[in-house]
């Protein structure tokens, strides 16, 4: 059975608002001079990513990296928009084929991980496979 490959543009768009969004929370906590230099971006870039413009690929992979580093884990429990963004940062240099090989292997070493330690499963583990068109063998 053919894998479903997601529409790049559908993932990119969420993940897009929700950086823009934790990018937002930081600028009102901090300074957008300080956000900016986090990111390695300027703060007239920041200031208009903040309202709106869509980023170009070398930025969108500078803020998924500061998210990373900066925004994600606040309560300390990992997202889906956490993990979402650490699996498009760690695999963005991928073919989509090895990409999604590279995805599910990943996958199934968390949940092996998971099930090794008597914990469950975070929801965001399915959901991740859901959205990259995962299945795991039973």
């Amino acid at each position: 059975m053919d894998q479903m490959i997601p529409d790049p543009q559908q993932h990119r768009g969420a993940t897009v608002q929700h950086l823009r969004e934790m990018a937002a929370a930081r600028v009102d906590n901090t300074s957008l001079r300080g956000v900016a230099r986090e990111i390695g971006m300027s703060p007239t870039g920041l200031k208009k990513f903040l309202l709106g413009t869509a980023p170009y690929s070398p930025t969108l992979r500078r803020l998924r990296k500061w998210y990373l580093q900066h925004a994600a884990l606040p309560t300390g429990e990992v997202s889906y928009h956490d993990a979402s963004a650490a699996l498009v940062v760690i695999t963005h240099d991928l073919q989509p084929e090895p990409r999604r090989d590279a995805t599910e292997c990943v996958l199934d070493c968390l949940e092996r991980g998971y099930e090794a330690s008597g914990r469950p499963r975070p929801r965001w583990v399915a959901d991740l496979r859901a959205e990259y068109g995962h299945r795991r063998a039973s």
